[in-house]
Parts: C-alpha cells; structure tokens; sequence
C-alpha cells in the first residue's frame, strides 16, 4: 500500500509539473522573441552603420582627389606667378638700366 500512496502522489504532481514547465517554456519563449527581435534591429542599424561609413570613405577619397588637384593647380598658379615676377624684375632691371645709360648719355 505504501507503493500505491507514492504512485498516487507522482500521479497528482506531473499537471502541476507540466504547468510550471509549459509557464516556463512561454517565458523562454517570449524572451527568445525579444532577444531576436533587438538582434534583428542591432543588425539592421550594424548595416546601416556600416553604409554611413563607406559612403564617408568615399566622400573623403573624392575630397582627397580635390584637394590634391587643387594643390597642383595651386603649385601651377605659384609658378607662373614666379615666372611673371622674375621676367617683370628683369625687365625692370633693363628699363632701369637703359635710363641710366640715357641719363649718363645726356651728361
């Protein structure tokens, strides 16, 4: 008789049992759906991240390229300034000089 009073008793747990676990699975359950839904939008904003910055990467080459024509072109614009300024110091030099012998003439 004390067999049948423990397999009685096994006999009232397992709904008891079965509920504790099947509230135990729909918690599991609702925290995986919580979990996967933040994954998913931690994803999403990962690839959207990562778009922001080769967009970034590429704007800076194509301000890289600029700026570097406009330095050579700058370098360009100095060197003929340069040019200028010495063919106006020479011919400045050679007015000068051709007054001065004039000058030393007219004497």
């Amino acid at each position: 008789m004390i067999g049948l009073g423990n397999s009685r008793r096994g006999m009232k747990s397992p709904p008891l049992l079965v509920a504790a676990l099947l509230a135990c699975i729909i918690v599991l359950g609702f925290n995986y759906w919580i979990a996967s839904s933040r994954s998913m939008d931690l994803q999403n904003r990962i690839m959207e991240l990562e778009g922001r910055v080769r967009r970034a990467a590429v704007e800076r080459g194509a301000v890289e390229l600029k700026k570097n024509e406009f330095q050579g072109e700058l370098e360009k614009q100095r060197e003929q300034i340069d040019k200028i300024q010495s063919l106006h110091s020479f011919q400045m030099e050679n007015a000068n000089r051709l007054h001065q012998e004039e000058k030393v003439g007219l004497f």
